[in-house]
């Protein structure tokens, strides 16, 4: 009577792995027919929806080997309230007779559908944790997105945005009365998406219709049976474009759907669409829960793209009001600048560069670089800026401007923030450069036919660094012969997290004398998208051909 009634499913097999026995919780838990009609069947027979091959495969091993199986797990198909599959732990021993031959082998069944549930939900969430959001691009993050839902919950998904969410606008409606913009989109490699599922990249919804009203409202669409649906209760889904591609969808095997708002502090920013195809089970209500959880997750992911987004959209609009609208011609140079923003930035910036006509014909040029990346930066480096220009029209000497803005920014600032700087004077008349450095990279020279090389200039210290305004800077003067090239250049240029500061200067002069001969600012483009790609730095570059 023990095992009768105890609450693990027991099922015991003959050497021929037919049933002999069951007790009443199989049958009342598992499912099947009454006890009596498991008698002389095989367990796939009786319950069609179980693993019963796992099961059999196993049982074997153990009636030949005598060794007793733990915690194996096998599943069965429908039989819970969601519809969905089940999970079963399956513990196996083989019967012995009296005289040591083998009866037969015993099967217990354990359901641990719900802790199966929850360790697939953390395993998605740890995966979900780990890849979506790994950078602030928008478009990025949503692709993350249906990299992890795809092949782990469904066959094909896309995901939708609002167009104010894609530009980083500050205010995001709470309702999809704008179009949506197709950002990502995952479709089985072997089964090519349906030209009219692709066609539309833009999608409008009607707000009479419920399809528009659940998505507004948080909640998703949830349609596991879609393939079986007929044309009248589509029609009552109607959405415009939305109804087209889910017809679309349906065409090329898609039966089961989820449509899934994106949501994050309270505003909606799109939608996410999730598909199964011919071949896949449909949805479950525990599959709707798993992705409601994802796309929750990725949600803020997306909201703090579109955050950065606008405040990157800030910084360089602040950025470009701080530096030169254009640089002025200069008798005697051909001269090129270049201004790249760090792509893991959104705060401003403190690199500039600068080019100042002095009487004479001559021009003084100068490239800067305050450390940090916020607004404090940005503001010294444009008072530094502004002071450079102010000290230009003394016609000091590049050490003695130097010895100035020191003196400034010891002024302006605390002994945790200084500045990098170069200031070069060029006289056309005799070719003659006189230059001076402040902690700042040594000058480049490119000359055709020649190796490139760095001006050998006394390093100075950082702008700043020395609270008492001390100076240490020297002029050194350097005849440049015509045709060569000098760079001056921030920091970012030649700095990169995988390789020492030599290797990034070595990188700069093989690239410096490739591109000699070539027009300066097609020179200056190449050796920016040779060096620094994807910069981690802002990087200000001042080409002069003499």
């Amino acid at each position: 009577m023990g095992m009768m009634r105890a609450p693990v499913s027991v099922v015991v097999f003959d050497t021929e792995l037919r049933i002999a026995w069951v007790n009443e919780t199989a049958e009342r838990l598992i499912g099947g027919p009454p006890a009596a009609g498991w008698a002389g069947r095989r367990l796939g027979e009786v319950l069609p929806g179980m693993d019963a091959g796992l099961i059999e495969r196993s049982l074997r091993r153990v009636l030949a080997t005598g060794e007793p199986v733990f915690e194996l797990e096998v599943s069965s198909r429908g039989g819970d309230e969601t519809g969905g599959e089940r999970c079963w732990s399956c513990t196996q021993f083989r019967i012995d007779g009296p005289d040591g031959e083998t009866a037969g082998v015993a099967c217990g069944l354990m359901e641990i559908t719900e802790r199966a549930r929850n360790q697939r939900r953390l395993a998605l969430v740890d995966e979900a944790s780990a890849r979506i959001g790994t950078t602030l691009d928008i478009t990025r993050t949503a692709e993350e997105l249906l990299e992890v839902a795809i092949a782990r919950l469904a066959d094909v998904g896309a995901v939708d945005l609002l167009a104010t969410v894609i530009d980083g606008d500050q205010h995001v409606p709470h309702a999809l009365d704008q179009k949506m913009q197709r950002v990502a989109l995952r479709w089985p490699a072997d089964r090519p998406a349906p030209p009219e599922y692709l066609r539309r990249v833009w999608a409008e919804f009607d707000p009479a219709r419920q399809y528009h009203q659940s998505l507004v409202a948080g909640s998703p669409v949830y349609l596991p049976t879609f393939g079986a649906m007929t044309p009248e209760q589509l029609g009552e889904m109607d959405s415009g474009t939305g109804l087209d591609r889910m017809l679309a969808a349906r065409g090329a095997g898609a039966h089961s759907v989820m449509a899934l708002p994106l949501i994050a502090r309270g505003a909606i920013m799109g939608m996410v669409v999730l598909y199964r195809l011919a071949g896949s089970k449909p949805f479950t209500s525990a599959d709707l829960s798993l992705a409601r959880d994802l796309v929750a997750r990725a949600a803020v992911s997306i909201d703090n793209a579109r955050h950065y987004t606008r405040e990157r959209a800030t910084a360089l609009e602040l950025q470009a009001a701080l530096l030169p609208r254009a640089i002025p011609e200069v008798p005697g140079l051909d001269l090129a600048s270049r201004y790249v923003p760090a792509e893991t930035a959104a705060e401003v910036g403190g690199d500039w560069f600068d080019v100042i006509p002095l009487p004479r014909g001559r021009a003084a040029l100068t490239v800067g670089d305050v450390t940090g990346h916020d607004l404090h930066a940005a503001a010294l480096m444009g008072q530094l800026r502004t002071a450079t220009h102010a000290f230009a029209t003394l016609d000091l000497t590049p050490a003695q401007t130097l010895t100035r803005l020191d003196q400034l920014t010891a002024d302006l600032t605390d002994d945790e923030t200084s500045a990098t700087c170069v200031y070069a004077v060029h006289d056309p008349a005799t070719g003659d450069w006189d230059l001076a450095r402040a902690g700042h990279p040594q000058p480049a020279l490119a000359r055709p036919g020649h190796p490139a090389a760095f001006l050998d200039l006394p390093p100075g210290l950082p702008l700043g660094a020395d609270l008492a305004g001390g100076g240490h800077y020297q002029t050194t003067r350097v005849h440049i012969p015509r045709h060569s090239t000098l760079v001056l250049y921030t920091d970012g240029l030649i700095e990169n997290p995988a390789a020492d500061l030599d290797t990034g200067m070595a990188r700069l002069a093989r690239t410096l004398q490739a591109t000699s001969t070539l027009p300066v600012s097609q020179a200056c483009d190449t050796l920016l998208a040779a060096l620094a790609p994807h910069p981690a730095d802002d990087i200000a570059v001042l080409m002069a051909r003499t």
